[in-house]
């Protein structure tokens, strides 16, 4: 019996720091989102972000130069590339060596862009010190580029 109401005293510890953290980053988080011209959506923290974005200014060529900042950024790791419409990398978005897997898809007819970033297994602590970090890289990523959230799409569920 003792450890059932062990489980649950530390099941409600876990839902207490969760619930801490998120009150506390959510600043940080919607900050970075307003930087970075991308609506902060109830699926924030979610392991996977997938938003379709806007170059700010497209020119001719906008592609490759992105796909060149994107290689010289001392965040980004460039894995792949799947011709001229996809580059796969990884994405360091804090100081330390965990990294966000990505995919950066272009569509140069119509000046859009669809960024794929997927949280690794080191991102899954006991406490969810690093949730949001695929967030948080999203937010890298489209400031680093010029890229900016498309008009009416707020994601899953709209805004926060």
């Amino acid at each position: 019996m003792s450890v059932l109401v062990e489980g649950r005293r530390e099941a409600v510890g876990m839902l207490a720091v969760n619930v801490a953290w998120a009150v506390a980053a959510r600043p940080s988080l919607r900050r970075r989102a307003r930087t970075a011209g991308i609506p902060l959506t109830p699926d924030v923290l979610a392991r996977r972000q997938t938003r379709q974005l806007r170059v700010l200014r497209p020119s001719v060529g906008w592609s490759d130069r992105m796909r060149t900042e994107l290689k010289a950024s001392d965040r980004a790791s460039v894995t792949a590339e799947k011709g001229r419409e996809e580059v796969w990398f990884q994405w360091r978005p804090g100081r330390r060596r965990h990294t966000v897997w990505g995919s950066i898809t272009f569509d140069e007819p119509s000046g859009t862009v669809l960024l794929d970033l997927r949280e690794g297994a080191a991102y899954t602590g006991v406490s969810g010190v690093r949730r949001g970090a695929s967030f948080v890289a999203l937010c890298q990523v489209a400031g680093g580029l010029g890229l900016v959230g498309v008009e009416g799409q707020c994601g899953a569920g709209g805004r926060a």
